[in-house]
């Protein structure tokens, strides 16, 4: 059996900062990119974003510096065995993203070693899923409107918004772009900063709108004030999903359902290995879980191939524009003409890098070896 006979970890700053409400800073953007290679030179590969006041997060590297001892030398395919001691096999666990990019470069690995696209080595449900495009928090309402006719000249029907955190304006923001066009499907981001009076009152807005649905109107661990919104409305209510990813928990919540649907990340819980787990966990409650896919297209591709693994996700998250998450990559993700999402042919996740670019871009980086 193939054991971890190297551990390479590159943090890049791409000089990209973005906020999702005035009520939150602004962020500055980095990512690691982790590769594994294992003793018979077979490659994984993966990466995590960070999103932090300073310009470049150099956490991730240097905690995988100190997973490492425990990685190297260790079966390429015992990837859970590799979670559950660092989860509870230690007094004070590590925090979810660095274990996470770990598990989803060791899903790369192992597909690859299989020859196949990840979603067929996972098993895959179907060959494509329609994006939305997710935008980011913009000056003024024409800024939105433009990127909405944009979005659709390319042919999105859905579009979320991330607005100004303001109930009122927000609202209206949303009433502007469904007079704009009719026919679009939305959605809206609030990133849980309301409280509960102002989460009513923009719900209720978006269920005169038709809205697909209603994200992160609350913060992720306000339950019963969840619950208490889904009862008054008919707009979906969805949690913004970064919070609560222990599947215990999760299924304690979904036994009084607080949301429409659930949601996660790939890179906010444990990696892939734990995503499969919640989402068979919804499955079972006959409920959607929406994954999150927005970021670096290393982050866009791990969720893609879970999405097709599964038929309980109804859109990929589109970062819009596209263009500036690419950066250092060679195969980026786009919808094709029809608004749909497919994923790469090549083995494993289908990410290459442009190691140069990676190169140039490089703030901190590490190589371990057995």
């Amino acid at each position: 059996m193939a054991t971890i006979a190297r551990i390479e970890a590159t943090a890049i700053r791409p000089d990209f900062s973005l906020r999702w409400t005035e009520r939150a800073g602004r962020c500055f953007l980095s990512t690691t990119f982790v590769r594994l290679l294992d003793s018979d030179g077979c490659e994984g590969l993966a990466g995590y974003d960070s999103y932090t006041p300073a310009e470049v997060d150099l956490s991730v590297v240097e905690s995988v510096r100190s997973l490492a001892p425990a990685l190297l030398g260790r079966e390429a395919d015992a990837r859970e065995e590799f979670l559950e001691e660092m989860r509870i096999g230690v007094v004070f666990p590590f925090s979810p993203g660095p274990l996470a990019v770990i598990d989803v470069a060791l899903w790369d690995l192992a597909a690859r070693r299989a020859g196949l696209p990840l979603y067929r080595f996972l098993g895959s449900a179907r060959e494509s899923i329609p994006a939305y495009a997710s935008l980011t928090t913009m000056d003024t309402e024409e800024d939105y409107l433009e990127v909405a006719d944009r979005a659709r000249a390319e042919g999105l029907e859905a579009l979320k918004v991330h607005a100004w955190g303001d109930p009122a304006r927000d609202a209206a923001l949303l009433r502007r772009l469904r007079s704009h066009d009719s026919g679009l499907t939305l959605m809206h981001d609030a990133e849980g900063v309301y409280d509960r009076s102002e989460a009513l009152t923009v719900a209720r807005a978006l269920e005169e709108l038709d809205c697909r649905w209603f994200e992160a109107p609350l913060p992720d661990f306000d339950l019963a004030g969840y619950r208490e919104l889904l009862r008054q409305v008919d707009v979906p209510i969805l949690p913004a999903g970064y919070a609560m990813w222990d599947v215990g928990q999760f299924a304690d919540a979904l036994h009084d359902p607080p949301w429409s649907a659930a949601r996660t990340d790939v890179t906010c819980t444990l990696g892939i290995t734990w995503v499969l787990k919640l989402m068979r966990l919804a499955a079972a409650f006959d409920m959607d879980l929406e994954l999150v896919s927005y970021g670096h297209t290393s982050n866009q591709l791990a969720a893609l191939h879970v999405m097709l693994a599964f038929d309980n996700v109804s859109y990929f998250e589109l970062p819009y524009p596209v263009e500036p998450w690419e950066y250092a990559v060679s195969t980026p993700v786009r919808p094709d003409a029809s608004g749909l999402v497919r994923a790469p042919d090549a083995p494993g996740l289908g990410l290459e890098l442009d190691w140069e670019r990676v190169r140039s871009l490089a703030a901190g980086e590490i190589a371990l070896t057995v």
